[in-house]
């Protein structure tokens, strides 16, 4: 059994340090083995150009994903966030797995790009990568990262699902006020038998795009959903806060729904189409 604890907050757009601050802050009074944050919880959202974006960029071994590893060790916690990585130049909207013990455990970047992250960004390219990572209890669990508009695509869960995750962490900064998003997130979790922590940010932010001043509004709604497809802990649309639960890895493992059928090995590959 693990305590997971899904932040919502809602990061200073451009300032890196105040936003560390913060972490650590909700870090070292949060009662949790596992802490997920939201996407681009670093450095805020909506940037209007690369050149923009890249002045608040990091690499994986930069000074701001060392300090989330020493808060991480310093407070015997594992954490996903979002962060705004640049590899050689290439920024990407990314997320990172430390352990409790400070190490990088997991790394992933945002495959299906949402809006004007077409511009910003290059599509990931690291696919939909399962590690184990130790977290707060000691317990070592398996985890697969997606960050918001990944959960329109069934194939991004199902690849993690079938690599054996038993929890998804998922970094967002949902905009959209479709009621279908918490009814696509719980069938996720049910289709595949997985662990949704779901993370997302709450706020808003503004920014001239195409000569027009758009905002953006974040719906909150941070919540906890169990492998049957139940949600364990949701939080409101607005409101720093955290959503936590209780959940057992453990049940992600079985796939069987009775003695003759199982989710995974019932799968017939040659009648899909890809």
């Amino acid at each position: 059994m693990i305590r997971i604890g899904c932040v919502q907050y809602n990061p200073i757009f451009g300032d890196v340090d105040s936003n560390l601050d913060k972490i650590e802050k909700i870090v070292s009074d949060a009662k949790a083995d596992l802490l997920v944050f939201p996407e681009l919880a670093l450095t805020g959202y909506f940037f209007t150009s690369s050149s923009e974006a890249s002045r608040y960029a990091q690499p994986l071994d930069g000074a701001a994903i060392e300090r989330i590893r020493k808060i991480a060790q310093g407070n015997n916690v594992a954490i996903v966030t979002g962060f705004l990585e640049s590899d050689s130049g290439i920024l990407y909207n990314s997320a990172i797995a430390i352990d409790r013990l400070g190490n990088v455990a997991g790394h992933y970047r945002k495959v299906h790009l949402f809006y004007y992250e077409k511009v910003l960004f290059a599509a990931g390219d690291l696919g939909f990568p399962v590690f184990e990572i130790e977290v707060g209890n000691g317990e070592k669990i398996r985890l697969g990262m997606e960050i918001c508009y990944d959960w329109r695509f069934p194939e991004a869960t199902r690849s993690l699902a079938l690599q054996g995750a038993e929890v998804i962490a998922m970094p967002s900064n949902i905009v959209t006020t479709t009621g279908m998003l918490l009814e696509t997130l719980k069938v996720r979790a049910f289709e595949n038998k997985v662990i949704l922590a779901f993370a997302d940010r709450v706020g808003s932010e503004s920014a001239q795009i195409d000569g027009k001043v758009e905002d953006l509004v974040f719906r909150g709604q941070s919540c906890i959903i169990n492998f049957n497809g139940d949600i364990l802990s949701i939080e409101p649309s607005q409101g720093e806060s955290i959503s936590y639960a209780e959940v057992e890895p453990a049940g992600s493992r079985l796939k069987t729904i009775n003695k003759f059928n199982n989710i995974i090995t019932d799968r017939i590959n040659k009648m899909y189409f890809t």
